[in-house]
């Protein structure tokens, strides 16, 4: 039985972390919770209620502590955990102040055994499998190849508690809250993914952001907009001469090519809030069977800071 404690009643606790752990009986107890709200503590009445994240840790010392609170305080919650043994899944994003990247390598490096993952739900839909077996196969034989993503969203998410999203200058914003999964899926691409180019634009809330990574052989354009008309989401990858191009747009993957007959596959869409949620039950499968195996937790809290280093360089250049 894992012990959990959760920090943040939020949207994101809300709509998916509380819902994927309750999924998950015999194996895991929700024993503590903390948010600024006690109202909010009325959604776990079989947890106990904490001020915040230091008195949960110490008051209900848990195997594992969720970090749900907005941005800028994860890096404190990660470091009271760290200092108990206590093991972290933090939402995104992480690197969004100055010197959080250097403050994280400082904690994993006091706490070599410490998991420290992030929640990058993403890579479980079954669609993404499809972009990385191009990639893969393109990178097997040499070839150049690209990756186009672009997101629209009309605002940030009305759901949202806090209104976070909106402060770039503290948060994120915009590339915090959503380029930051394509990063981590660049980053699944190629290890050494890394940015070249980075620009915002627009005023809070409404902001649109561009960056173009490379990927090795290949390279990636990431496109984020909180200034959209519609929830769109569209990732296109393909060789270089055009002989594969694989489509994943909302709830269509696309996969055609100059020799080969086109194909179109119904799948999830990634502007579906329900299916985005749904992903954290197999993100929390995958944490629980391989909690005890420590290379996948030593890749996992290697993942946590490159994605970390990447957001944080994105920031930089976006000023």
């Amino acid at each position: 039985m894992i012990r959990v404690g959760i920090c943040g009643l939020g949207s994101a606790s809300r709509r998916a972390h509380i819902p994927a752990l309750r999924e998950a009986p015999g194996r895991v107890a929700i024993v503590a919770v903390c948010d600024p709200d006690p109202r909010r503590g009325e959604l776990v009445p079989e947890a106990r209620f904490h001020d915040d994240a230091v008195s949960l840790l110490d008051g209900s010392r848990p195997d594992l502590v969720v970090i749900a609170s907005p941005p800028s305080a994860h890096l404190e919650a990660i470091a009271a955990a760290a200092e108990r043994g206590v093991d972290v899944l933090c939402e995104k994003p992480l690197g969004v102040g100055p010197g959080d990247v250097e403050a994280l390598h400082d904690i994993t490096r006091r706490h070599p055994d410490l998991l420290v993952a992030t929640v990058l739900q993403y890579r479980h839909a079954p669609a993404w499998a499809q972009v990385v077996s191009l990639v893969e196969s393109a990178q097997a034989g040499g070839e150049p190849f690209s990756l186009e993503v672009t997101v629209e969203r009309p605002g940030t998410d009305p759901l949202s508690a806090g209104g976070w999203r909106a402060r770039g200058d503290r948060e994120g914003g915009i590339l915090g809250d959503h380029a930051v999964h394509y990063l981590s899926l660049c980053r699944d691409l190629e290890a050494a993914a890394r940015v070249v180019a980075c620009r915002r634009s627009g005023d809070p809330g409404r902001e649109t952001a561009h960056v173009r990574l490379s990927l090795g052989a290949g390279h990636a354009s990431v496109h984020v907009s909180y200034a959209g008309t519609v929830r769109r989401n569209d990732i296109t990858a393909r060789l270089r001469d055009d002989s594969v191009c694989v489509r994943w747009t909302d709830a269509e993957l696309v996969t055609a090519g100059l020799e080969r007959p086109t194909t179109v596959e119904p799948v999830g869409a990634l502007s579906n809030r329900q299916f985005v949620n749904e992903l954290y039950r197999d993100m929390y499968v995958e944490l629980f069977d391989r909690a005890e195996d420590r290379q996948w937790r030593a890749t996992a809290t290697a993942e946590t800071l490159a994605v970390a280093a990447l957001l944080a360089d994105c920031l930089g250049r976006a000023h």
